[in-house]
């Protein structure tokens, strides 16, 4: 009797951790043992024995490592969701913070300082409501003063190129000071304004400079007596920077 490469007893080698390409070509080599010492049996007049493995278990085993290409995908892959755009500037419903500098000048005797900051919305296309805080300091006859005031602004971005705006605005103001101002007059004070700026987009976050001038008025809109309002008028220029809300 002659007997196949295949070792009597000695049950199939399990290769879990092997690639199918690597199993099937250790099956290839295997049967091409058996066939060849198969041959030999007959050559000599032997009856061949697979010890071990019969016809069955070669054909399970050769349709067990069939290579089968790899699926192809079946659906495109989502792309990454994109980061959502800020509103442009001047856009209805954009919001927007404003941190600036002022000084106001009567040409005479007297100076007017602050700083600011206002929040402002776009109630429309390239009309913005601001509303606006601001401490000061005022350099004038007599005795010097500080203050604080609240102010609401309307302001309409006539020219909107996206990089340039050109605006006009007008607004209103409350102003309360440590002493009189101007001088003579009282430490409660109203402060309407109007005038001219332009606004230029600086970077890619949406960052612009913001530069006007206005006519600034100080008064008490006589609130004590048809007499008792000393005024004072002056131009002031202004600059800040807005940041997306």
């Amino acid at each position: 009797m002659c007997v196949s490469g295949l070792r009597p007893g000695v049950e199939e080698v399990s290769l879990p951790a092997m690639s199918k390409s690597l199993k099937s070509a250790a099956f290839g080599a295997r049967a091409a043992t058996v066939i060849v010492a198969a041959a030999a049996c007959a050559a000599r007049g032997d009856e061949p024995e697979l010890a071990g493995v019969d016809a069955m278990q070669l054909d399970v085993a050769a349709a067990s490592f069939r290579w089968e290409p790899p699926a192809a995908a079946t659906a495109e892959e989502t792309p990454a969701e994109q980061p959502v755009p800020r509103p442009a500037f001047g856009t209805a419903g954009s919001k927007w913070w404003t941190v600036g500098i002022a000084g106001a000048d009567n040409f005479q005797n007297a100076v007017d300082l602050n700083i600011s900051g206002a929040y402002s919305y776009f109630l429309a296309k390239d009309i913005e409501w601001a509303l606006e805080g601001a401490a000061w300091h005022f350099n004038q006859p007599g005795d010097n003063a500080f203050g604080g005031s609240a102010s609401m602004v309307l302001r309409w971005h006539f020219v909107d190129t996206g990089d340039w705006t050109v605006y006009a605005d007008a607004g209103i103001g409350l102003l309360l000071a440590t002493d009189d101002v101007p001088p003579d007059g009282t430490s409660f004070d109203f402060l309407p304004r109007a005038g001219l700026g332009f606004t230029r987009l600086l970077n890619d976050d949406g960052l612009r400079l913001q530069v006007g001038v206005r006519w600034h008025h100080i008064s008490n809109a006589r609130i004590t007596s048809d007499s008792d309002n000393p005024g004072r008028d002056s131009a002031m220029i202004y600059a800040g920077l807005i940041f997306p809300f």
